[in-house]
Parts: structure tokens; C-alpha cells; sequence
């Protein structure tokens, strides 16, 4: 016994499971041997003690079990649902039901709704015993409004009736939401919620009609046909055709024209005679409604009062009153608070679980619980499942173990053999140290200079110094040169300087003048296209090197009609300029495609605008196809049409958008408001006093128009768009018709624009027209007015939305109507300006001398040049 424990030990200790390779290579046989040795006997240990704390762990952990029915009975649901409680589960395979499946919803009306004093029948067999005249009964005989009363209870029922049986029906087609089955304490519950929501939201949806009915025919003073609110009075010894005015009837000290539920008590009133016999519950008033509503159900409690209203009816048969211990509501109730309540004195509801449980159609129900007591054969498993892995693990790690431990011992031992010397020097801080300096900017040769410790923290001190005076002065400096920059930017603008070319046309006649500019001869010089309304033609003035026009005539005269706009645009994408025009009150736009040599075809294309007759014109590429695409608008119609150019020399049928009812929109202008790449119409709606945004998609579509509003008391009629206060986001301008006004809109957020300054403009009384262009140079927007009677306004604009204002033309009469625009015509890169003047027959051209040329000096510079 003794030599096998003895054999077993040497077996132990001498076992190796390990390779001498697992221990890396170039290591010495012998010790790669050792090693494995340990790393066996450390892989003995590991894997007896994890299998162990496996073990130990498997057998205290509890054990998490599921059971699954599949395809549970109605009965065996209910079953294991009061053994297992909320724990059982099951998914529903249809989870959404309508409620009409397993619910129904009964509402009980009221008895003055189910009885016959309600029905049609009862009114027409009470009245049939009146007179046919009323006017015949005292003003305040209780007969002149029964007939109405009874009409009016009747309607209440009926639209009670009618309003809770179509929310019932709509509640009872929605769909029933659950994707795991209720019990049925839950699903009372919530569907108990559901109906009580109904409940609240059919009389509130009742309530805000009525009121609205209400509050319509007190406010618009209807006179009611019963002549119960307002009365005509007669003028004594008045004229034939004089008009009969009217008078508000008093209830009891209360006036129908200033309050809509004026009553007092009915009463019965025998003609000729003093006798008043009341009428219990009942109400006279304004109208007969809201007398009604006043009112309460009393008298038909009560048999007495009942066979009153049948003897002053001469009505014969008998009814029954109602019985006041069947219903909820007192009898002195009014029927204002029983039309609140919907006429209905209690809801019935009837719930059936069994078939929300088959209309869910269960494929499955499953239960989990937790099992603290795990079998012999669950250890087993899970035991030899782990096992393997913990054996590949463990494998791989402990003859890196083993090694890591090696090198670490071996590091060891060789720190402990390091020999170290008796004595060291020790630097004090008296040791003088020899540094070599070398000067880059001296041609002497380097020597070696000794110094102090002391002393070389002394010249780091100087250089430290030196250095920090060196950034002092440079920011000094620039605190100076921002502070100039900054102040320079409030210096006031220098004077503008054009220099006016004026173009004589004796063609031309009194009246409006239009103009279109573009190369229209392919010669990279700006012609000017202009109509005389007089002789109806058109008249190219073709631009020359010397800054002059010469004149031709392009089209005999009388081919056209009275020119409104005109405007240019490449609609066959050949890069030849295209003219569109206008035609005074016609329901179409003309369109001549250029030859690039100044001449058109003689072929015009007509687009016809039903309902769109234009006002105003723009050319712009909506749809992102390259060719050019029109818009307009029409005033008197108010709304915008937009034709697409397509390839083959076409436009699509036009689409039409509402500006609003009576707009009256002036003009229009594009751009991109909302930054997303697509481009947008702006409106200018004069009547309705904003400007109307429509949001391109780019897929030649809109959105529906978003108003901003100018202020009150303008006029807004032209308008042109960009950027004036440097947020990369166009802004709009808009002159207005009656005051010498230009208004400035810009930030435009969440669709619609804020009004950021409103300009007079002094030189002209109505700025009618309004461009944009950069007159002074300095890459700032500037806005120019033209208007009557004298001159152009120009402010220039600083970048940040605010403005100087200048006058140029001071001395030069503008006609109203006078066109205006913003070209660079002798080819310097400064923008002119173009004015018409039709009173002196003539054409007026400011060409920008650009004397405030900001491009390189500042804006304080500037006014010093000035």
C-alpha cells in the first residue's frame, strides 16, 4: 500500500500534459520540461477547483422553467389564469380587433324624448287648433311660441339621438389594440375608461356647436320670424320709400339687442281681456330657443297644466304625463342643463370577455416559474457542457502563466547579483558648469563660457521678461488696430456719383414705358428691348464699345397690343435670350425665341391663362430642368399661375394657387427663403396687407402659401428679395402704393418673416418700384425706390440689415409708373441703373462712377475722401 501511494505521488509529479513547443521556442530542453511540469500540475488544480465552484454554483442556483400550453380552450385559460395569476402570458395572433365584436353600448334617453310631445304629429295636432295669423294672439301670449317650442324640443331629441349614436358606432369600428391577452379584470377596466371618454366628449362636441349656432345669430342680429327680439317701428307722416327701422323687445328689464337669453314667464293672454293665466316652467324670450332653454319640463309632469295647454289649444285628446320617479333629473330641471347632458339619463353596457378571448385566436399560453431544487441529471449536463470549455481554457492560459512567472523570477535573481560601487560623486550647487553658447548671427569663432547656476537663472529671467514686453506690445497693437476697424465701421457713407446718359426715342409716345435687358445679338454687350405702348411695336437698342445704343426697329408697328411686362429668359435652353411679355387685360402671355443676331422668329407662342389674368411676370428655373419656367399673378382673381418650359419649345398647363380671398396681389418676386435648395415665390398681397410665401419642392410643386404680415395701415405693392443683413438668407423689400414707405422683412423662420425696419423715403412721395444692387462697392446689398414725383432714393446698406439714405436724380422729374432697373453697362464691374421716363419720351441711364469704391479702403477712409 505504502509503494503504490508512494508510485502514485512520483506519477503525479513527474506527469506533463504539456509539449515542450507550448513553452516556447528556443528554450532549453530541460527547463522547458520543469515547466510543463508545473503548468500540469497548476492546470490540475485550476480545472479541479473551477469544476468545483461549477458544481457548487449549478446546484445552489434556482432553476428558471417555462411551460407552454398551445392552443388553450376558453375553460383552460380561465383555469390556469386563477392558478398562475398575472404570470401566465399569451401573445395574441390578431392584435387588433373593432370594439363591435365584443361589446355593445344602449344609451337610455330621457322620457320628454320617447313620449309623444316630442313628435311631429302632437305639434301639428296642437296648432291645427290656432289660429293660422298669430298676429291675431297678444304679442306675449304663450301661443304665438308653442308651435316653436314643441319644434325645438323635437329637433333637441333628434340631434341628441343622432350625435350619441354616431359616436357609439364610431366607437364601435375602432380598432381594439393588444398584443398579449387581457384578463378580464383589465380588460373591463380599460374598456370601462374608454367608454367613459366617449361619454365626456359627446356632449362637449354637442355643447361647442350649439354655441357656435348660438353666438352667430346674436351676433349678426338675425330678426326673428316670431318677432320676438326686434320690432319695426313706423315713422309717422313719413315718405313713401323711407326705410322701417327697428327696436330691441325688453324681457323683464333685460334687451334682446344686447343679450341673446332675455326671458320672462308665458302666460296665456285672452284677447280683450286682462286675464293672464301663467304656465308652469315655461319661458318666453328673445328667441324662442333660447327661451326654451330657459325653460323647464314642469308642465308636462303635471296633468293640470297639460289639459291648460290643450283648452287654450282646442286640442281633444288626453296623454298621460310623465312619471318624475323614472328618471334621474328633478322636475324643475331646465333644458339647458338637459341638453348638456345629451337628454340621456343612463348608458347600458354590455361586455363579452368570451369573445374578445376568440377574437385574440391564441396559438399559445406559457408560464415561468423558478425551480430552487435542480435534479442529478440537470447538474450532469450543464456540468459537462462546461467542462470542456473550462479544459480549452485553461489549456491555453497555464503555460503562459508559468512562463510570465519564470521570466518574473529570473528578473529577480539577477537585480539581487548587481554590483554597485562604493562612493558616488555628489553635485553641489557650487559646481561651475561649462556651457558652450553658440551666436548663429556672428562669424567669431564659439568659445566655451562658464557661469554660474546662479547666473544662467538669471538670464532665463531676462529672456522670460523680454519676451513677455514682446507679446505686450503686439497685443496692444492689435487691441488698437480692432478698436479702429471697429469704430470705422460706424463712419457714415460716402456720397454716390452717377453719371447720366439720357437716350432720346421718338418713337415713343406718351405712356408707359418697358424695357427688357440682356445680349441680345451675341455680341457680350447689354441691348435694351423696349415696347412703345403708342405705336405698339418693339425697338432694340443694340449696345456699342463707346457706351452708346443705336436704335432699330425689330417689329412693324401694330403687331402687338398695350405691353404690361416684359421679361427675358432662355425657355429652349440654347443660351439665346428669350423675351416674354405681357399683354394689358388679356388672359395670356406672348414668348419670342431669339436668333442671337438681335432678331426673333417670327412664330410667338401664346400661353393662355384661364383665371389668371397677369399682372406681374417672373422667368426662373422652378423644377431644376434648365429650362426657364414662368410665373404670374392676378390681381383681381388673387391667386399665382406657374407654367413649366419643356423641351421641345412647350410650357405644361398651368397651375394655379389661391393667395387668399380678396388679396389683391401687386407683384412678385423668387428666391430661396428657407435655404433648401429649391426656389420660392413671394406675393406681395396689397388688400390683405403681408406677403405671401409659397415654398418650392423642386419638383414643381408648392406648399400651401404662409403669410407675413407689414403693418397696419399699409399698402404693400412691389417687392424685390436678398440679403440685407448678412445671416446668408434672403430677405424681402416692399414699397407701398399710398406712403413714401419701403419696409424690410428678414429672418425668415418657421414660415414667416419679421418686420425689421420701415424707411422712409424723402425725396419720393410713392416709391413705386424698388431694385437691389451694390452702388458704393463694399459687397453690401443697397435698395433703390423710384417714385414720383422727384428722383431715387438709394439706401445703402451697411450688411447688417440697417441703412443710409442718399438721393441721386434729385433735379429730374419720375412720372408714376416710371420702370426701373439694375444692369452694368460699359462692362466695369459697377452696377448702373436704368430709369423710363415717359414724359420726356426718353430713357435715362446712371452710369455708377463708383467714387466710393470700398473694395480696398475702409469705410472711415472713405468719408475722408468725401
Amino acid at each position: 500500500m505504502r509503494s503504490l501511494i508512494k508510485l502514485l505521488r512520483t506519477t503525479l509529479i513527474d506527469l506533463n500534459i504539456f509539449s515542450l513547443r507550448d513553452m516556447g521556442s528556443g528554450m532549453d530542453r530541460i527547463i522547458a520540461k520543469r515547466l510543463g511540469q508545473w503548468a500540469t500540475r497548476l492546470y490540475i488544480a485550476l480545472f479541479i477547483g473551477g469544476l468545483s465552484i461549477l458544481t457548487i454554483y449549478t446546484v445552489v442556483q434556482p432553476q428558471v422553467v417555462t411551460k407552454t400550453f398551445n392552443k388553450p380552450s376558453f375553460r383552460f385559460y380561465n383555469d390556469s389564469r386563477q392558478k398562475y395569476g398575472d404570470e401566465l402570458k399569451c401573445p395574441c395572433s390578431v392584435i387588433a380587433s373593432t370594439y363591435d365584436q365584443f361589446i355593445e353600448i344602449e344609451p337610455i334617453f330621457h322620457a320628454i324624448c320617447m313620449s309623444p310631445f316630442a313628435t311631429k304629429q302632437y305639434r301639428n295636432d296642437l296648432i291645427s287648433g290656432l289660429i293660422s295669423n298669430l298676429s291675431i294672439y297678444v304679442s306675449r301670449d304663450y301661443r304665438r311660441f308653442l308651435s316653436a317650442h314643441l319644434q325645438a324640443l323635437q329637433g333637441l331629441c333628434q340631434l341628441s339621438n343622432t350625435s350619441v349614436y354616431d359616436s357609439i358606432n364610431q366607437f364601435r369600428t375602432s380598432l381594439f389594440v393588444t398584443s398579449q391577452l387581457l384578463s378580464e379584470t383589465n380588460f373591463r377596466d380599460q374598456l370601462d375608461s374608454l367608454i367613459e371618454q366617449t361619454k365626456s366628449n359627446v356632449p362637449t362636441t354637442f355643447r361647442q356647436l350649439l354655441f357656435l349656432i348660438r353666438n352667430i345669430n346674436h351676433g349678426n342680429a338675425y330678426m326673428s320670424t316670431y318677432t320676438t327680439n326686434f320690432e319695426y317701428i313706423g315713422v309717422p307722416n313719413s315718405r313713401k320709400y323711407t326705410y322701417a327701422s327697428t327696436r330691441a323687445i325688453i324681457y323683464d328689464g333685460c334687451s334682446c339687442g344686447l343679450y341673446l337669453n332675455c326671458t320672462s314667464q308665458a302666460n296665456f293672454i285672452k284677447s280683450n281681456s286682462s286675464e293672464i293665466t301663467p304656465i308652469k316652467g315655461l319661458k318666453i324670450g328673445c328667441t324662442p330657443s333660447e327661451s326654451f332653454r330657459a325653460s323647464t319640463l314642469e308642465c308636462f309632469y303635471d296633468r293640470s297644466c297639460i289639459d291648460l295647454v290643450h283648452k287654450y289649444t282646442n286640442y281633444t285628446k288626453s296623454h298621460n304625463p310623465l312619471l318624475a320617479n323614472r328618471s334621474r333629473f328633478s322636475i324643475n330641471t331646465t333644458i339647458a342643463v338637459l341638453i348638456d347632458n345629451l337628454f340621456i339619463e343612463k348608458w347600458e353596457t354590455k361586455m363579452n370577455y368570451s369573445s374578445y378571448f376568440h377574437a385574440c385566436s391564441l396559438s399559445y399560453c406559457s408560464y415561468t416559474y423558478i425551480q430552487k431544487k435542480s435534479s442529478f441529471i440537470y447538474i450532469i449536463t450543464v456540468l459537462l457542457g462546461l467542462q470542456g470549455g473550462l479544459a480549452i481554457v485553461l489549456k491555453w492560459i497555464c503555460p503562459k502563466i508559468v512562463r510570465i512567472a519564470f521570466r518574473v523570477n529570473n528578473y529577480r535573481k539577477k537585480r539581487m547579483n548587481t554590483i554597485h560601487p562604493v562612493n558616488s560623486l555628489e553635485i553641489t550647487p557650487n559646481v561651475t558648469l561649462s556651457t558652450t553658447i553658440h551666436n548663429p548671427a556672428s562669424n567669431s569663432e564659439s568659445r566655451p563660457t562658464s557661469i554660474t547656476s546662479r547666473e544662467h537663472l538669471s538670464n532665463i529671467f531676462l529672456l522670460v521678461s523680454s519676451a513677455s514686453a514682446t507679446v505686450d506690445t503686439n497685443l496692444n497693437s492689435t487691441i488698437n488696430t480692432t478698436t479702429s476697424t471697429l469704430s470705422s465701421t460706424t463712419a457714415p457713407l460716402c456720397k454716390l456719383e452717377f453719371r447720366s446718359i439720357s437716350i432720346n426715342i421718338s418713337d415713343i409716345a406718351y405712356g408707359d414705358i418697358m424695357f427688357a435687358v440682356a445680349d441680345f445679338n451675341d455680341d457680350s454687350r447689354l441691348d435694351i428691348m423696349v415696347f412703345s405702348n403708342y405705336h405698339e411695336s418693339v425697338i432694340i437698342l443694340s449696345g456699342n464699345a463707346n457706351g452708346r445704343f443705336t436704335k432699330e426697329n425689330i417689329f412693324q408697328k401694330g403687331s402687338f397690343l398695350w405691353m404690361t411686362h416684359m421679361k427675358v429668359g432662355d425657355f429652349n435652353n440654347d443660351n439665346r435670350a428669350d423675351l416674354v411679355f405681357t399683354i394689358s387685360d388679356a388672359n395670356y402671355v406672348n414668348i419670342l425665341f431669339g436668333n442671337s443676331n438681335g432678331t426673333f422668329r417670327v412664330r410667338n407662342i401664346i400661353l393662355g391663362t384661364t383665371k389668371c389674368i397677369p399682372d406681374d411676370i417672373v422667368v426662373v428655373d422652378f423644377n431644376h430642368d434648365n429650362y426657364s419656367d414662368i410665373a404670374v399673378i392676378n390681381t383681381v382673381n388673387s391667386n399665382v399661375c406657374v407654367f413649366f418650359g419643356n423641351a421641345n419649345d412647350t410650357f405644361s398647363p398651368q397651375l394655379m394657387f389661391s393667395t387668399g380671398y380678396q388679396s389683391e396681389p401687386e407683384s412678385l418676386t423668387v428666391s430661396d427663403f428657407n435655404s433648401d435648395g429649391h426656389v420660392d415665390i413671394a406675393v406681395t398681397n396689397s388688400r390683405a396687407v403681408n406677403v405671401g410665401i409659397f415654398l418650392g419642392c423642386g419638383n414643381g410643386t408648392f406648399e400651401v402659401q404662409k403669410r407675413s404680415y407689414t403693418f397696419l395701415g399699409s399698402d404693400p405693392h412691389h417687392s424685390v428679395s436678398g440679403d440685407f443683413d448678412g445671416d446668408a438668407q434672403p430677405d424681402v423689400v416692399v414699397s407701398d402704393e399710398r406712403i413714401n414707405i419701403v419696409t424690410v422683412l428678414s429672418k425668415y423662420r418657421n414660415g414667416f418673416f419679421t418686420v425689421k425696419n420701415n424707411f422712409v423715403m424723402k425725396s419720393n412721395r410713392i416709391p413705386s418700384t424698388v431694385v437691389v444692387g451694390d452702388f458704393n462697392c463694399d459687397d453690401h446689398l443697397d435698395i433703390a425706390a423710384a417714385g414720383r414725383p422727384y428722383g431715387i432714393d438709394v439706401l445703402l446698406g451697411y450688411g447688417d440689415g440697417y441703412f443710409e439714405t442718399q438721393n441721386i436724380l434729385s433735379d429730374k422729374m419720375v412720372r408714376y409708373g416710371s420702370d426701373i432697373g439694375v444692369y452694368d453697362f460699359n462692362d466695369d464691374t459697377y452696377q448702373d441703373i436704368i430709369i423710363t421716363n415717359s414724359d420726356s419720351r426718353a430713357i435715362d441711364i446712371l452710369l455708377n462712377i463708383c467714387e466710393c469704391d470700398a473694395r480696398g479702403i475702409s469705410k472711415r477712409k472713405m468719408s475722408n475722401l468725401s
